[in-house]
């Protein structure tokens, strides 16, 4: 049975280098980058979203190297720069902030990319743009790398969008905000802030020590991809799925 539902797939920190040898912190991430790949074209989206720190290296080589594989893909995707990236390079490939229309959602990717930072700030261009979708009645998903919201990790909450406020004093009172999705934590995170579901997604690299107020990696969290059904009636799904990440 034919359905309208927008089936989407989010992946998020992948740290890549130009250098197909070398290693971030341990990891092979061009590898771990294949096999999240690989999942994600079995799965079938309507759109692969990629929210940031894409590069660890910011080299224009590393950008193209994605773009070719993702370009050979075949799936429809958009991507969103972190604090490791360079949104100039991207946007000479493809631009690094988007919006789309379902038929039934609206898909709105902001650029959080604060030059020079950990942390993340959404300049009045991007707030402008967040303003113009919410003036659409239509369901609205919202993707950015930093996290507006607190994930209970004193270091990583010091490392998030800087300007929340202004970002939640748009969303308020705007029940069609339903879903914010982003990175940067490198683990799995969820709560509710107004209307709007918060969601953080795993890494595709490594993953951070969840609930912890220093810095730590954790070596037996897994690394995931997020699909996301969006379905006609304005309600959403939304699953992890792990895949292997030696």
């Amino acid at each position: 049975m034919t359905t309208n539902t927008f089936r989407l797939v989010q992946m998020t920190d992948l740290h890549l280098l130009a250098d197909p040898q070398a290693l971030y912190r341990g990891k092979a991430t061009r590898t771990s980058f294949l096999e999240a790949l690989k999942l994600a074209c079995h799965l079938k989206p309507d759109l692969l979203l990629l929210t940031g720190d894409l590069a660890e290296d910011e080299q224009p080589a590393t950008y193209q190297w994605l773009y070719q594989q993702l370009e050979a893909s075949g799936l429809a995707w958009q991507w969103l720069p972190g604090n490791h990236d360079q949104p100039a390079l991207m946007n000479e490939l493809k631009p690094s902030d988007f919006y789309q229309q379902t038929a039934a959602w609206q898909i709105l990717g902001l650029n959080s990319h604060l030059p020079k930072a950990t942390q993340g700030k959404l300049a009045s261009q991007q707030l402008h743009k967040l303003k113009e979708a919410l003036n659409n009645p239509k369901p609205l998903l919202i993707a950015l790398h930093h996290p507006p919201v607190k994930v209970n990790s004193e270091w990583k909450d010091a490392l998030a969008l800087e300007n929340a406020a202004a970002f939640w004093e748009l969303l308020k009172d705007k029940p069609q905000a339903k879903l914010v999705v982003f990175g940067h934590v490198h683990q799995a995170f969820s709560c509710y802030k107004y209307h709007s579901l918060n969601l953080a997604t795993p890494a595709t690299s490594i993953q951070f020590t969840a609930n912890t107020d220093n810095f730590s990696l954790s070596p037996k969290a897994k690394a995931a991809l997020r699909l996301i059904r969006l379905k006609p009636t304005g309600y959403f799904t939304s699953r992890l799925i792990h895949f292997p990440n030696p």
